[in-house]
């Protein structure tokens, strides 16, 4: 309790520490930040081919703009390189237009990609805040051949959405002095606030510009002081005949599938084929500039790129994956708040959706629901998590609600539902942000969940989890101290919240230190980390302290030192015993004292990356030390080291390879040597159209005489995956694809192929 206190303290003595200084710094010190009081945006009865030729009389009555300031890792100084933007709008596109000068053309970063791939190269775009209300911004980029890179960022949870994928066009071309770029964004792409008077927007013109050094160049300068760079950004006024238009989208599409199967433990069994053939519907409707519906029925998922590889030896929690399914990517920041509390890849296999998503003057809301032909979830623990399914079918929803009282202060509300034949979780709560000043803000949530018929208990169940934090964000320092609670018997089934039973306590302190425009280094970090954690009893469950150094080098390279101390406890002895005898247990003993063991592990980490040509791109991650044996309830020598290296040969061809090699040793005898291999090779015919191989290889080698709870010495598997893409636009595609795996274990003398895959689909997006 004692220490409980301190820490409260501490965070309070911090909190006060920085939001005194920061007023102060605010009423004292020179606005050495210029500020632009807006843009007007001009309005221009003319269409323009999109195609990179930027002609002088088509973009005549264009505002021009210059970037000339480098905000980052250069703190608002001159930029090295020219660079003019263009803009207009004629009622229903915007246009943009780049023309970006380099005095070494021969050096520009550039090669075909697919979508969102290609952002490390050299870039010009646009963050475009519709709303006006510095919540959420748009960031299209498009790279020289003409590549885009679209998102959504959040700035209330920082959090980014590179998956969602809009409807706009661009085109790039290299130039003797440099490249240009023009671009196209339909208002039917674009929420914001349908009326007929002059809407006032906010947008910033951004080049970022790769050589020794990444520099951001700008039009306008940004204030470190100020974490939320989009509140800095100009107002745009204008847009008085904007309209979406008819702004519907139906996209059928039909996919065909053979599945053969075998069982690979019978050398006698052949083959079994399935041939399915199916279709599908998705509906787009933005039923007013404000509000968006998304109707999806008997969708197909099954032609999503493989997801990375990832080791899942040694570890006690569930693996998180990225969403990337069109339907459950689109607006999906409405949903997001302080906790996980949305995590759509808990839907494994839905056959239908409704989404409606929108926001009307200081509201924002969305909700949607979906049915699901199974049920997947994760059950919550304070120790680890597991994954579990039942074979039912359930609706899965949503809802979340903010209101902005003002740029500073928001509040919501959001619920999600799952529910089954046998089980229903509910879950509702309140979430707040405050922006105290522009260095200082204050994020709250407090969720309430119930669980009625659970699968693990015959009693109902339900409990709180809560989330505190203040955040400190200024030009030389970054504080984070944040206090989370999670009940025993809380349980988010639609969210990623594999812990229960669970308070954490953090504090983290960045100290950050800049060099000179010419100087070897440009950015560099000191850090330091307290944590400590506990069950709802009081029982300690960990407390760590880490110690990390980075710093930014020439060749767009960087380096990172961490040191890590903790002192943490094992798993339960009802779960060891579950693990030796291959029983999960549910009911049993849940305390921590006397009924686990208590490790201390001692890591060093270090982490670098380095593009020495414009061609080649490579990095490196580093960990050894102690660790805790979890499987066996020791201590353990570790390692784990992990190399990548990415080469385009030409503008069209990538080959990207991984590795990873982790090894758990103890005094007596090797524990398990784990191996992973990625190969991704693509080839890019052109912006539309790409050939994809992806292989993934994992092997980890159990030492059976020193793991109680291995059964099998081998464990290896081996999935290929061989794409045909051609996508006129993110709805209008055609796949043709193949797909196999294999495993091996002592049972099997070698790799044996167990399923294989010959998939096509074609989509269209008609818009009426």
């Amino acid at each position: 309790m004692l220490l409980r206190n301190s820490y409260h303290a501490l965070v309070a003595g911090v909190f006060l520490l920085f939001s005194l200084n920061s007023l102060a710094e605010q009423t004292t010190k020179e606005q050495t930040v210029n500020k632009i009081d807006h843009l007007s945006i001009p309005y221009a009865k003319k269409h323009i081919i999109i195609d990179g030729e930027i002609n002088d009389d088509e973009w005549s009555q264009a505002l021009s703009i210059d970037l000339n300031i480098v905000n980052s890792p250069w703190n608002n100084k001159p930029s090295p390189v020219k660079t003019t933007a263009k803009i207009f709008e004629n009622g229903d596109t915007i246009y943009i237009s780049f023309i970006a000068q380099d005095p070494n053309p021969k050096e520009i970063i550039a090669y075909l990609g697919d979508r969102d791939s290609r952002l490390e190269d050299d870039v010009v775009g646009i963050k475009l805040d519709t709303y006006n209300n510095r919540r959420l911004s748009y960031e299209l980029f498009v790279n020289p051949y003409g590549s885009q890179i679209d998102r959504i960022k959040n700035e209330l949870t920082g959090s980014v959405n590179s998956a969602w994928d809009g409807m706009w066009q661009s085109f790039g071309k290299k130039t003797a002095t440099g490249y240009q770029v023009e671009m196209a964004v339909p208002y039917h792409a674009l929420n914001f606030d349908d009326t007929n008077e002059e809407k006032t927007w906010a947008i910033e013109f951004i080049r970022l510009y790769p050589r020794d050094t990444r520099l951001r160049i700008s039009h306008i300068p940004l204030d470190r002081d100020n974490d939320c760079w989009l509140c800095q950004i100009p107002e745009a006024k204008g847009f008085k005949h904007a309209k979406t238009g008819n702004n519907v989208m139906i996209t059928p599409a039909v996919v065909a599938s053979n599945n053969d199967k075998r069982d690979i433990y019978s050398s006698q069994d052949d083959w079994h084929s399935e041939t399915d053939t199916d279709a599908g519907v998705d509906l787009r409707w933005g039923i007013n500039a404000n509000t968006l519906l998304n109707v999806t029925v008997n969708p197909d998922f099954s032609t999503v790129e493989s997801d990375a590889g990832q080791l899942n030896v040694n570890k006690t929690y569930s693996l998180f994956y990225q969403e990337a399914r069109p339907f459950f990517v689109e607006n999906s920041d409405y949903f997001s708040s302080n906790f996980n509390l949305v995590y759509t890849r808990n839907i494994a296999d839905p056959d239908y959706g409704a989404k409606l998503t929108g926001t009307n003057n200081n509201h924002t809301y969305g909700a949607f629901i979906s049915h699901d032909t199974e049920t997947n979830y994760i059950l919550p623990g304070n120790t680890g998590s597991s994954l579990k399914s039942l074979n039912e079918e359930s609706h899965s929803g949503a809802f979340k609600y903010r209101y902005d009282f003002s740029e500073d202060f928001s509040l919501g509300a959001i619920s999600t539902l799952r529910k089954s034949e046998s089980y229903e979780n509910t879950v509702a709560g309140v979430n707040t942000k405050y922006q105290v000043n522009d260095s200082n803000a204050v994020l709250a949530q407090v969720v309430h969940s119930t669980s009625e018929f659970s699968i693990e208990k015959n009693d109902d169940l339900s409990d709180q989890a809560m989330k505190i934090s203040y955040e400190h964000n200024s030009e030389y320092w970054s504080v984070n101290a944040e206090h989370q609670s999670i009940g025993k018997d809380f349980r988010a089934d639609l969210g990623f919240m594999p812990k229960a039973d669970y308070q954490d306590e953090r504090l983290l302190v960045d100290r950050y230190f800049y060099g000179e425009d010419d100087s070897i280094w440009q950015e560099a970090k000191l850090s330091g980390q307290w944590q400590i954690k506990h069950n709802e009893n009081g029982e300690l469950l960990e407390k760590n302290l880490a110690s990390s150094f980075t710093i930014n080098g020439p060749k767009l390279s960087k380096f990172d030192i961490m040191l890590t101390y903790a002192d943490k406890v094992g798993l339960r002895k009802r779960d060891l015993d579950g693990l030796v005898s291959g029983i999960d247990y549910i009911e049993g003993d849940n305390s921590i004292d006397d009924n686990t063991d208590r490790f201390t592990e001692k890591l060093v980490t270090m982490f670098a990356y380095v593009q020495p040509t414009n061609y080649l791109y490579g990095e490196v991650y580093l960990s050894f030390g102690e660790k805790i044996d979890y499987q066996n309830n020791r201590i353990a020598d570790y390692q784990e080291i992990y190399g990548n290296v990415r080469i385009n040969p030409t503008s069209h061809l990538e080959v990207d390879f991984s590795y990873t090699y982790e090894t758990l040793d103890t005094k007596e005898a090797n524990v398990y040597n784990a191996n992973l291999l990625e190969l991704r090779v693509s080839y890019q015919f052109d912006v539309n159209s790409y050939l994809k191989l992806n292989v993934v290889y994992s092997d980890v080698d159990q030492n059976l005489e020193n793991n109680v709870s291995a059964y099998s010495k081998t464990n290896s598997d081996l999935s290929t995956q061989l794409i045909y893409s051609y996508k006129l636009n993110p709805q209008t595609v055609f796949f043709l694809g193949y797909s196999d795996s294999s495993v091996q274990d002592d049972d099997l003398n070698d790799l044996r192929r167990g399923e294989r895959t010959l998939f096509t689909k074609i989509s269209y997006a008609w818009m009426p």
